[in-house]
């Protein structure tokens, strides 16, 4: 090892390739010079004029610069860089059948402390002969991008190996660097090369990418824990041993390690949502398709606002809607897009509100609420956000009326009948397509016929179960929801898109400017280039992320047929489990479901078979105690993570298929989880 710095005067990734070959990683620093040949200049002379200067020009005490310049030189006349693959196309036509040169100049500078320069250089040359080439094969290569920073249009370490007949001379030489001459100047100024050699540097941006794209397409499987499970303590104390969760007054910049450690902590200490054994949410672990293109977007960092800085993305979002909407059953208007992303179903309803309360008295965008006592009518399994929509909206909370349900958690008409036949006004009915717990569909054709009948909007919550539209078999649940007025679909749930990915349709998109639009004219000017494709003021983000783009990459990359597999495969795993659970003594279903989700609990053996209705107070509170315990256990083993929360009075566990890499065994392995640790649970609680 050597006290010099080694500092490479040259940004070709060629050049630190061929270094790297002998474990020497330089500091990169391209030297800035004028590179145009002096009259009569020769090939030789030029190339090693060029990599003295450079050298010189990097030159510094307590360094040894590396500085090299190569010219493809045919007939005496050198080949620069071609301008585009025209230019690239001619170059290889004329070395096509001929022998030309390579000529690298290589030049080592090294600066004593008095600040004397000592450069030592020469030049290598190597013939290189190239055979017939067909305008097929040099269109090829001239398209493909590879020739556009080569000297001669062709570089022989890639797919121009394949065009090259004979070289004579050395091979690194002709593609940047002859390593040999290179170690010999090293040599002349009493250095060696192989002093120089060093662990790779580590870059964490690329670290860090390659420890996420290892998780994504090599995820926890079989006996792998669901998560690592600690207390806060545990997780700050192991955290603190890399760098730490909190900030210091004065935080120091970390070192590239450290960021790698930590992120590394990061993935073995959090959720595993991609392992088949995580069913505890309405989402599972994202494709990975959707993932990358995640990051894509999230790396072009532009905000989904104007045409002008998201122009792909406009486009992009305009189709996905249109598509989305088709599905629904509407025929959108292609000049208008049918909706908007949106950050959260929650923020999807609240646009479904505000127009409807825009369609119902449009005056109240500009003066607001005119104070007629108004109604929102949900079912008692609806989603909670309706209730905080309500009290951010101005309506209150007390305007959200929860309808009764049927046993298995779908809105009861009758209880919506006689709700419609007293009490105030109503705005809005908020149907569900999918609830969050049983997985139920409310009957959305006869919703919508009390809807039209009473002239009042009629909004889906499909945020769950607007993912049966992808599969033929399974939208029948959704029939009646082309009659709605807008939809809220999140597609990060059953659609396997990132977090977070929503959207509102809206039948009438038309609607969507009147209802929003400010008019800033200091982005939204009417007479700007494609300003009519601009849709930042047809919501309440104006700036929103791109999320179009991930699933613009997943659905074209898995096609229908894809999307419809993830729904189908769901809906197969959860069947199988209502059927194994049916099958078992020591488990009973309690709203058995026939979507994607299905509840079971484990039941001691002098409860079995299992009647509600039938339990003392204390039998029923120590059942009820059960499912929290045997969660508790999985958790802390990392064995699974499975949901639970009352039903009908009573916990039990809420199994949701997601992720299309669940199998059979998978479910069936998750079902003597439960009845193992429950067991457990209900033998130490005794």
């Amino acid at each position: 090892m050597t006290d010099l710095e080694l500092v490479l005067a040259s940004g070709s990734p060629r050049r630190q390739e061929l270094l790297s070959r002998l474990d020497v990683y330089p500091l990169v620093e391209p030297a800035d010079i004028d590179e145009t040949p002096a009259p009569g200049e020769q090939a030789d002379a030029y190339v090693e004029r060029l990599a003295r200067e450079k050298a010189a020009a990097s030159a510094r005490p307590g360094r040894v610069v590396l500085a090299a310049d190569t010219s493809v030189v045919l007939d005496g006349v050198i080949l620069g860089k071609p301008t585009d693959p025209a230019d690239a196309a001619a170059m290889l036509r004329s070395l096509a059948n001929r022998r030309h040169d390579v000529m690298t100049g290589v030049a080592v500078a090294v600066t004593q402390a008095d600040g004397t320069t000592m450069v030592h250089s020469a030049v290598e040359t190597a013939a290189v002969e190239i055979g017939e080439l067909s305008d097929e094969r040099i269109g090829w290569y001239a398209a493909s991008g590879e020739p556009d920073d080569k000297a001669g249009a062709y570089g022989l370490q890639g797919a121009a190996g394949i065009f090259a007949d004979r070289v004579n001379g050395s091979v690194t030489n002709v593609i940047g660097l002859p390593l040999p001459l290179v170690d010999e100047l090293f040599a002349r100024h009493g250095l060696d090369l192989l002093a120089f050699r060093s662990a790779p540097p580590l870059d964490p941006v690329r670290a860090i990418a390659e420890l996420a794209l290892d998780h994504v397409t090599n995820p926890p499987r079989n006996d792998d824990r669901v998560v690592d499970w600690g207390s806060p303590e545990d997780l700050l104390a192991d955290l603190a041993a890399t760098i730490g969760t909190g900030f210091a007054t004065e935080e120091p910049a970390a070192a590239a390690g450290d960021l790698v450690n930590a992120a590394e902590r990061v993935i073995a200490r959090s959720v595993h949502t991609n392992h088949p054994r995580f069913v505890n949410q309405n989402y599972a672990g994202a494709d990975p398709l959707a993932v990358v293109g995640d990051w894509l977007g999230a790396a072009l960092n532009t905000a989904h606002t104007t045409f002008e800085i998201a122009p792909v993305f406009m486009l992009m979002e305009r189709a996905l809607l249109d598509k989305m909407a088709r599905l629904v059953g509407w025929d959108p208007d292609p000049k208008q897009p049918a909706g908007l992303l949106c950050a959260g179903g929650s923020i999807a309803g609240m646009h479904g509100l505000q127009l409807a309360r825009a369609a119902r008295d449009p005056a109240s965008i500009n003066r607001g609420h005119d104070g007629t006592p108004l109604r929102l009518l949900v079912s008692t399994s609806a989603h909670y956000s309706t209730a905080k929509l309500a009290a951010v909206m101005g309506f209150g909370r007390d305007a959200v009326e929860a309808i009764a349900t049927t046993p298995d958690g779908a809105m009861d008409m009758d209880a919506l009948d006689a709700a419609l036949g007293d009490g105030p006004e109503v705005l809005a009915i908020v149907a569900t397509a999918g609830t969050t717990v049983t997985g139920a569909f409310d009957p959305l054709d006869e919703i919508a016929a009390r809807c039209s009948e009473h002239g009042i909007w009629m909004h889906v919550d499909g945020a769950f179960g607007c993912a049966a539209l992808f599969s033929e078999r399974q939208r029948w649940r959704c029939r009646g929801i082309d009659r709605a007025d807008s939809v809220a679909w999140n597609l990060h749930k059953i659609g396997g898109v990132t977090q977070q990915c929503s959207v509102l349709l809206t039948k009438d998109a038309s609607r969507l400017d009147p209802t929003f639009a400010s008019g800033a004219d200091y982005l939204f000017q009417a007479d700007k280039l494609f300003g009519e494709y601009d849709t930042g003021d047809q919501n309440i983000h104006c700036g929103r992320r791109n999320d179009v783009l991930k699933t613009w990459l997943m659905w074209k990359g898995r096609g229908d047929a894809g999307m419809a597999h993830r729904v189908d495969h769901a809906v197969a795993l959860a069947d199988h489990v209502r059927a194994r659970v049916t099958e078992r003594d020591d488990l009973a279903p309690i709203v058995a479901g026939d979507f994607v989700t299905s509840t079971c609990l484990w039941v001691p053996p002098q409860m079995r078979p299992l009647n509600l209705g039938s339990l003392s107070a204390e039998e029923h509170a120590a059942l009820h105690a059960i499912a929290p315990a045997a969660k508790a256990r999985m958790q802390a083993e990392g064995s699974a993570l499975i949901g639970y929360q009352p039903v009908h009075g009573i916990n039990c566990f809420r199994l949701i298929f997601m992720n299309p890499e669940v199998s059979f065994n998978d479910a069936d392995r998750m079902l003597d989880l439960i009845a193992e640790h429950s067991e457990a649970a209900w033998r130490l609680a005794q």
